[in-house]
């Protein structure tokens, strides 16, 4: 367990370093890519709550035909 640990740890460093290279040398693509997912996730967000607004209000009962 102890090794496995280390290793995530070992890569959210590699991780985070790298992101940290990209940042310095291209900028304005990273921002670009933030922005981007940004969007996604708003739209995502609204999407699914708007879809468990419909899931939780109260169906109208059925109509019976005489």
């Amino acid at each position: 367990m102890l090794k496995s640990f280390g290793i995530l740890i070992g890569g959210v460093f590699i991780g985070a370093v790298g992101v940290e290279v990209v940042r310095k040398k291209y900028p304005e693509s990273l921002e670009k890519l933030y922005a981007k997912s940004c969007e996604t996730a708003s739209g995502a967000k609204e999407a699914f709550k708007k879809g468990y607004s419909n899931a939780v209000q109260p169906k109208p009962p059925a109509q019976a035909s005489a």
